[in-house]
């Protein structure tokens, strides 16, 4: 069985590497399990949050191609009043430049016209977000339906070893009855006996483990899908796979193109050398226009008359000197850069040594089957040269 064991596990570790778990074509049973822990599993919902925070912020940014519009009002309490003296062959006059009172109330909107592909940099960021928050769930996805798989041939197994452990029980207690009648005939010795007894302990004990063995899997399973999984997985399960020969190159070549992993930091990769392209025009002018329409007073020639008035303007901003701030920014971002760059080149070459080594694992295990069939076979024939004694 333990061939067997290591044969699952280092297909699905191949697998796992080359290829996206949709891919995969599984049994009713394990399709059905699989559906069950991507509608429970917490991690997924937590991802689609994500996503739907990614196009939150996407719409945040493109609200910048719109106006600012605020209603606004003031009062000002002006102290001296600001005012010229004028004289007049009928003595001295003064004129107020504004009053002492002064109201406004407008509404009022500034409009950035053109940034010079700031918005759009971030616009491009905000897409390369939701589309790496996406690949997380279909990250998540594959991980999960790669686990579920592992435990549910790993139970499978579980299963068919039990049966192998109460064989050997069985077969321990035919042995034990024979030996103890051929001690009474005085054709065997008491050594033999106690041998066998101890061999059927270590068998119950064994049987034991496996048995615990199989509810941890069962309960691992559960917590997965959300549901009592002990009654979806019989007994009859077999394990069939059809693994066309493939060679570390090859797989090495889907791996590049399906790994979720190295999407995800292909993923960083883009957003952080977007960050570059966003720093770089945080050096350029914004060109916006800005206007009120409203009311107030202060205006000549009767100061104290609450009148409707407009105004219209334009704004050019240049950043000159901000402390070397976004200089350092840009630096953040161009090491950060590097920094998912060279993640995603040593990604790729765990990637590659895990393929090469679990072909090489896939091979020893593939010619260590006909072995274990011979020993089977070789157990056979014994029982039944021991059944004919």
């Amino acid at each position: 069985m333990k061939p067997f064991k290591l044969l699952v596990f280092n297909i699905f570790v191949l697998v796992s590497f080359c290829i996206s778990a949709q891919a995969l074509k599984t049994d009713a049973g394990l399709t059905t399990l699989v559906n069950q822990a991507l509608e429970n599993y917490p991690r997924i919902k937590e991802q689609q949050q994500a996503v739907l925070l990614a196009e939150n912020r996407r719409q945040i940014t493109r609200s910048q191609y719109l106006p600012n519009v605020s209603g606004d009002a003031s009062y000002t309490y002006v102290n001296p009043i600001p005012e010229a003296v004028f004289a007049t062959p009928a003595g001295e006059t003064s004129i107020q430049f504004q009053p002492q009172n002064n109201y406004n109330t407008a509404i009022s909107a500034n409009w950035i016209v053109y940034d010079f592909g700031r918005t759009q940099a971030n616009l491009l960021r905000n897409q390369l977000e939701i589309e790496s928050a996406k690949n997380n769930i279909e990250g998540i996805k594959n991980t999960l339906a790669y686990q579920v798989a592992m435990l549910y041939y790993g139970i499978v197994y579980l299963q068919k070893a039990i049966e192998v452990q109460k064989s050997q029980l069985n077969l321990l207690t035919e042995n034990q009855q024979v030996i103890a009648n051929r001690i009474k005939n005085g054709d065997e010795i008491d050594f033999n006996l106690i041998s066998t007894q101890v061999r059927y302990k270590n068998t119950e004990i064994r049987l034991i483990d496996l048995q615990n063995q199989l509810e941890k899997q069962y309960i691992f399973l559960g917590n997965l899908t959300g549901k009592d999984v002990k009654n979806q997985i019989g007994p009859d399960v077999a394990f069939t796979w059809n693994l066309q020969e493939i060679s570390a190159e090859n797989a090495f070549a889907k791996a590049q193109e399906n790994n979720w992993d190295l999407k995800i930091l292909k993923d960083r990769e883009k957003i952080a050398q977007q960050e570059i392209a966003i720093s770089g025009r945080s050096f350029y002018p914004t060109l916006g226009l800005l206007g009120s329409v409203g009311f107030k007073n202060g205006i000549q020639p009767d100061i104290n008359q609450f009148r409707f008035n407009t105004t219209l303007g334009a704004r050019l901003s240049i950043p000159i000197y901000n402390g070397n701030r976004l200089k350092i920014q840009q630096n953040i971002a161009s090491t950060t850069f590097q920094l998912n760059k060279y993640t995603t080149e040593n990604q790729t070459l765990t990637l590659k040594t895990n393929i090469e080594q679990a072909i090489a694992n896939l091979k020893a295990v593939e010619q260590k089957l006909p072995l274990s069939d011979a020993q089977v076979q070789q157990a056979e024939y014994a029982v039944k040269l021991a059944e004919t004694r």
